[in-house]
């Protein structure tokens, strides 16, 4: 399926594209041939003005009619093919936001010959008619769910063609090869002269090398996306809640010297850098006083066993207790930032001897702080930025978020590029060359939305909102 030409759809859809809701304004959008022709039936102009005749993005003042009965009050955008999202015939009816005059406008453009628009219809068209690619598709959803200024600044980005643009310059490039590629084997009694084998290796490692390199400066966009689960886990009145408010700058969890205070997970959000993270302070692991503690602790375990990262806290004051070590023996020590808390209760003094090589042992970090004070705390918060995001976070330069479809493509390409060039280097046919590099070539599109079926499309586009 190409994207290289606008689809002939012959069905006009309509939907509201605002959260229902009290709010200043509400938008029903239609998008299709007859999107004009069907609001022509209901607009009503002051002026006496015909939308078939009105000048293409501008407002029109007037109201929405049913008959003889007012709808609402409005002000309406007639936006002419192919300068659209759509690149069809689009119309956005701007209603006062109330669900009522909403609903109401939207059942009259249905009742009319429109249809409802099923969810990311919208953005859908935009592929098929080329006015966007699948990538950019895919940002605008990101976008729409940025949590922080970060993740939005490089989802425009990527909305403005960044991603897209490298994708598209490797993908020519990969076509040039192949034409070499494809002389070589027709004319084979011209091989070396169309493309020399030495040439032929040279270029494939150029491409490889070039996408070798962006995926080094590429990330998961979940990470922004839906942020990092991070546990924060010890004995009872080791400070986690203390710590949890600390992080947050609000007293969000109580903090009594009683253990077993928290007996359920309080789960909240914070933004670190621009990464997004969901802290849970967990009740204290212990051995249960009671059925409703021990729930309580069976819950701060499955924290711990789903959380990306855990804030394991003993009391530097104290030294490791063996309660502290039996606890470690649950975590992942790899996903574990082991915090010495309370050091500012040792006024200068060494930490308490530890016990059977605690400290030693394969912790992601060991830090020293003081919930109560602040002390450490910005070098946790930076830490624990490094790693879930895998290293500093750099925020100038080339930066990509990457979503699963995308990373997979390119990783394919990568493979194909490998293989490829280890055929020439062995001196291998031509022909399994080309294979190779068409291959990676198919992947690439794939990303763009070339060759993608209708299946995989509506797949993408469900779990957007119905308007977009």
């Amino acid at each position: 399926m190409s994207t290289s030409r606008i689809t002939e759809n012959e069905d006009t859809i309509a939907a509201i594209s605002t959260p229902l809701g009290k709010s200043g304004i509400g938008i029903v959008r239609l998008s299709g041939p007859e999107a004009v022709s069907i609001v022509e039936e209901l607009f009503r102009s002051p002026q006496g003005l015909k939308l078939e005749e009105a000048q293409s993005h501008k407002l029109h003042y007037g109201f929405i009619v049913d008959g003889e009965r007012r709808i609402d009050e409005v002000l309406l955008s007639v936006m002419r093919s192919p300068s659209t999202y759509t690149r069809e015939d689009v119309v956005e009816i701007n209603c006062h936001g109330g669900v009522v005059p909403l609903r109401e406008t939207l059942e009259s453009v249905l009742d009319r010959g429109a249809r409802l628009a099923e969810p990311g219809e919208f953005t859908k068209r935009a592929v098929l008619n080329g006015r966007i690619t699948l990538d950019q598709a895919r940002a605008v959803e990101d976008v729409i769910e940025a949590k922080t200024s970060f993740s939005l600044e490089l989802s425009v980005e990527k909305l403005q063609g960044k991603f897209s643009r490298f994708v598209q310059e490797l993908r020519e490039e990969l076509t040039d090869l192949l034409a070499k590629i494809d002389v070589a084997i027709d004319f084979p009694e011209y091989e070396d002269s169309a493309l020399a084998r030495k040439d032929l290796q040279g270029e494939l490692a150029r491409l490889k090398d070039k996408l070798d390199e962006f995926l080094e400066k590429s990330k998961d966009g979940k990470i922004l996306k839906e942020g990092r689960r991070v546990a924060i886990l010890g004995r009872p009145n080791v400070g986690k809640s203390t710590l949890l408010n600390r992080l947050l700058r609000e007293e969000r969890s109580i903090v009594t010297d009683t253990p077993g205070t928290t007996r359920d997970t309080v789960e909240e959000s914070v933004e670190f850098e621009g990464i997004p993270f969901n802290l849970i302070d967990t009740a204290g692991l212990r051995d249960p006083q009671g059925e409703i503690e021990r729930q309580g602790i069976d819950r701060a375990r499955r924290q711990a066993q789903n959380a990306h990262l855990a804030l394991f806290l003993i009391e530097a004051d104290r030294g490791v207790t063996e309660e502290d070590e039996k606890i470690a023996r649950e975590l992942a020590e790899t996903d574990s930032i082991l915090l010495l808390n309370k050091v500012d209760k040792l006024n200068g003094a060494e930490m308490p001897g530890e016990r059977n090589g605690f400290l030693e042992r394969n912790w992601a970090d060991i830090l020293r702080i003081s919930a109560k004070e602040g002390e450490g705390i910005p070098a946790l918060q930076e830490r624990m930025v490094e790693l879930v995001w895998g290293g500093k976070l750099e925020k100038e330069g080339d930066l990509f978020l990457l979503d699963m479809h995308e990373k997979e493509s390119l990783q394919e390409c990568q493979r194909r590029l490998t293989d490829a060039l280890e055929a020439a280097r062995k001196g291998l046919s031509v022909d399994l060359i080309e294979l190779d590099v068409r291959a990676g070539r198919e992947a690439l599109g794939r990303i763009l939305g070339e060759d993608v079926s209708e299946a995989v499309l509506d797949r993408i586009f469900s779990d957007f909102c119905v308007g977009k």
